[in-house]
Formats: structure tokens, C-alpha cells, sequence
């Protein structure tokens, strides 16, 4: 599943036609270059594909000042197909993304019990202050009107999934201490 196609057709299909470099800026402040992977250099290249597949269309260029030309995108009819079918495909895909800690697990070769251990406290470590950094970033917000225009209802409930994925891989840690002893290694 290409999540940077979803993202760029899903944006142009909500706030009508725009330039790579507002996408960008969108992409951003959305954070999906850090959930669903959409980085500056996939972006241009992905505007390219789609318009060359017809799914987006050039509807002008212009220039601001001084800066580099900049070509506007809308979505096209077919472009809207092709977004209800990746619409379909992540809402019907359970695991579309990659695991690196069940093939870190799986796959550890000769690493020794307490290594093993020391890497699961680790990774413990970083999913507590990813969780504690999304849940002060919803009391933030929350304070300030949770629904801001910049944050769509969708978008709340997106940020709450993942605050839920992040206490499920806590309680799945809670669960591999109480089999195997606090931030320790699996018996081979």
C-alpha cells in the first residue's frame, strides 16, 4: 500500500488544489511523514507518478516574489477512484505495515538473554515517552479546544489510535515481564 498516495490524493480531494511545497507544509503539521512514512523526497516524485497517470492535474503555475516556480495540482475524477480503492485497501488491510520488533524477536540470531532484555527495556523506555508525548500533546490541545480548525475530528481520532496502539505494546511488554522476568531475555 503506498501511503504517500493516499496522503497527497486524500489532501488535494479535502483542500482543493495546491502546490508540492503546501502538501509539504500540510504533511507536516499532520506528522504523517512520521506515522505513514510520507518524506519531502517521496512527495515530488509522487506528484510526478500521479500526474503522469493522470490521477492529479496541473491547473496552473505561479510565482510568489522571487521564489521558484510552483506548479498547482488538483485532483482529478479518476484521481478520486484511485483514492476511494487505497481508502478500501487501509481499512481492509489489519497489518499493512512492517514489525521490526517481531522480526528483531524472531530473527535474533546468537543474541545473548540479557542482551535481548536490555533491548526490550529499551524499546520499553521509547514507547512510555512516546506515549507520554502524545498524551501531553492531547492535553495541549485539549486545552486550547481540541478541535482547532487545523484538526479535524478525523484527525483527533487518528491521534487517539495511536495513543491506544502505544498502551497496547506497553501492556504487551507488561505481559513478556510477567512470563519471563522484568526486562529480560526469552529462554531459547
Amino acid at each position: 500500500m503506498n501511503l504517500t498516495r493516499l496522503v497527497v490524493l486524500g489532501l488535494l480531494a479535502e483542500r482543493g488544489a495546491q502546490h508540492g511545497h503546501q502538501l509539504r507544509h500540510d504533511i507536516r503539521l499532520a506528522k504523517a511523514d512520521e506515522w505513514a512514512g510520507v518524506g519531502a523526497g517521496s512527495l515530488h516524485r509522487e506528484l510526478r507518478k500521479l500526474a503522469d497517470e493522470e490521477l492529479i492535474e496541473a491547473v496552473r503555475v505561479e510565482r510568489v516574489e522571487r521564489r521558484p516556480e510552483r506548479t498547482i495540482y488538483q485532483i482529478t475524477d479518476a484521481g478520486r477512484t484511485e483514492l476511494d480503492l487505497l481508502r478500501e485497501q487501509a481499512f481492509t488491510s489489519l497489518q499493512a505495515a512492517t514489525d521490526p520488533v517481531a522480526a528483531a524477536l524472531v530473527f535474533t540470531g546468537t543474541t545473548a538473554a540479557a542482551a535481548l532484555g536490555d533491548l526490550l527495556a529499551r524499546h520499553r523506555a521509547a514507547v512510555e515517552a512516546e506515549l507520554a508525548r502524545l498524551a501531553a500533546e492531547r492535553a495541549r490541545g485539549e486545552a486550547e479546544g481540541f478541535l482547532r480548525p487545523e484538526v479535524s475530528a478525523l484527525q483527533a481520532a487518528a491521534f487517539r489510535r495511536s495513543e491506544l496502539r502505544a498502551q497496547a505494546e506497553l501492556a504487551w511488554h507488561d505481559e513478556w515481564d510477567r512470563v519471563f522476568g522484568p526486562a529480560s531475555g526469552a529462554p531459547r
